[in-house]
């Protein structure tokens, strides 16, 4: 074989190389992620604040946004099986951090200690709460705090409607609800306003989107939405979005 000839199959084959290669590393165009139904971030059609944030960050970036629902513990086994590229609204921990990758938050949750009006809780913080029983969302990360409260019982349930509803038949002793969805829910079911939400809040947390740790294209996700979600935030689309779900609650 002559050196002209060598030289040419070398060079076929560093195309043939860098074109596989540039495939591989193709940029994401679509991302799939999922969530419970927790109105008003998320209705059970996926409609919602989230959504819409969401649809407008990746939108920035030239993605397509699908969002699927289920129960949320049942998203977080399709997140490990990579049949959902990220959980939708996710609460960042310690515990999870280990096998999630988070965003930039894009909204903060204050959440509150829920009980009936007429058995009014002498509510100092999350220890007073010993002894007591309280209705949560199954897989929702406040259970971490649950765990150092003692004799606390908990009742595992689907949603926020549903954890309220324990509270309001004297089921449950309490539940623990971000502030504007417990609005949400009294406005949308009148027999809940025998609940009241008491202050201080409980905690606050910032809201992120998580993509699994093993997921091959999970740090391309992750900085697009971050890049898309400052361009919202810079161009104001991001401030009209909130302000189109709570008025002039614009988160910082």
């Amino acid at each position: 074989m002559t050196k002209r000839c060598m030289a040419k199959r070398l060079k076929i084959a560093l195309i043939t190389f860098l074109f596989i290669a540039s495939m591989s590393h193709a940029q994401v165009t679509k991302v799939v992620g999922g969530h419970n139904p927790w109105p008003p971030y998320i209705e059970s059609d996926g409609s919602g604040l989230v959504r819409d944030i969401l649809v407008a960050a990746f939108g920035a970036q030239g993605m397509e946004l699908e969002i699927q629902i289920a129960p949320f513990s049942r998203m977080i086994v399709l997140l490990e099986k990579r049949e959902v590229d990220f959980i939708a609204a996710l609460w960042w921990t310690e515990k999870r951090h280990k096998t999630i990758l988070f965003s930039q938050p894009y909204f903060h949750n204050e959440l509150a200690v829920v009980s009936k009006k007429n058995k009014l809780l002498d509510f100092r913080g999350a220890k007073s709460l010993k002894y007591k029983t309280v209705a949560a969302i199954r897989g929702y990360a406040y259970h971490e705090l649950f765990e150092s409260i003692e004799q606390l019982s908990v009742i595992d349930v689907h949603s926020l409607h549903a954890c309220l509803e324990l509270v309001h038949k004297g089921r449950a002793d309490f539940a623990v609800a971000d502030t504007l969805a417990f609005q949400h829910e009294l406005s949308m079911d009148p027999e809940l306003n025998d609940l009241i939400a008491h202050t201080p809040t409980l905690l606050s947390w910032p809201l992120h989107i998580g993509v699994s740790r093993e997921h091959p294209d999970g740090k391309e996700i992750i900085n697009r939405f971050n890049q898309g979600l400052m361009q919202i935030k810079r161009e104001g689309l991001y401030q009209k979005i909130v302000a189109k779900y709570f008025g002039g609650h614009v988160p910082q």
